[in-house]
């Protein structure tokens, strides 16, 4: 049911002198939070951008991480339009792709990357995309490949960490972005759970809350501090 729907059956039931069920009222709120996380989704990573074209330097940030976190985007979105599920439950991944391309490619210009690394990544994504659309991706595969997914969530996490954590400085990192996908996830493991998205969705967002609770806590304690340099000998 869409949310309009759910939402004309509430005021119906309430107009009749009854409260609505909990079902109807998991329901609905399960969809309202879907779609509200969705319209966050479109401006979640517009501080990481503005930083970065306002300092114009990618400093701190792994360009792995943000092509790992692409991929793991590309799957979770194609999960749920291959299953069918709800657009409330997995929209956010659209948009997301959206706006990580544009800052991979702020990366891959300020960071110098070599030419072939951006051409094969445009490659792949084309590719995958072909793939999709033709059908030649079925439910019983994108399962299977979901269940990899949160690997490649945690490979994609794990360098930025790991790099904050050697330099003791965050750099150009937005806590803004982590804090919001960390609320997020919170939000998505309800939603998820009410629109059937199965256990491998619940699993790979709460591995996202524990990364991304990580990443803000890094931010909080070395915050944009410049990374240590070596004395000479």
């Amino acid at each position: 049911m869409s949310l309009y729907e759910l939402l004309h059956d509430c005021f119906k039931t309430v107009s009749n002198g009854r409260l609505p069920s909990v079902y109807l009222l998991k329901q609905t709120v399960s969809k309202a939070l879907g779609f509200a996380i969705i319209a966050a989704a479109c401006i979640v990573k517009i501080p990481q951008i503005l930083k970065i074209s306002k300092n114009n330097s990618a400093h701190g940030l792994s360009l792995l991480s943000f092509e790992l976190e692409q991929l793991a985007l590309s799957i979770h979105g194609s999960y749920g339009f291959i299953l069918g599920l709800p657009f409330s439950a997995y929209g956010e991944a659209i948009v997301l792709i959206l706006q990580n391309s544009f800052l991979l490619a702020q990366i891959y210009i300020l960071s110098k990357a070599p030419v072939w690394r951006p051409f094969l990544a445009i490659s792949l994504f084309g590719t995958a995309l072909t793939c999709i659309s033709t059908g030649m991706v079925t439910p019983a595969l994108i399962r299977i490949v979901y269940d990899l997914n949160n690997g490649i969530v945690l490979a994609a996490r794990l360098p930025q960490i790991y790099q904050n954590f050697v330099s003791k400085s965050t750099g150009q990192l937005s806590g803004t972005v982590y804090m919001a996908n960390f609320l997020g996830c919170i939000a998505r493991i309800f939603t998820t759970l009410q629109d059937g998205g199965g256990y491998a969705m619940v699993r790979g967002f709460l591995l996202g809350l524990l990364l991304n609770g990580t990443l803000v806590c890094q931010v909080l304690l070395y915050g944009n501090k410049a990374a240590p340099t070596k004395k000479a000998n």
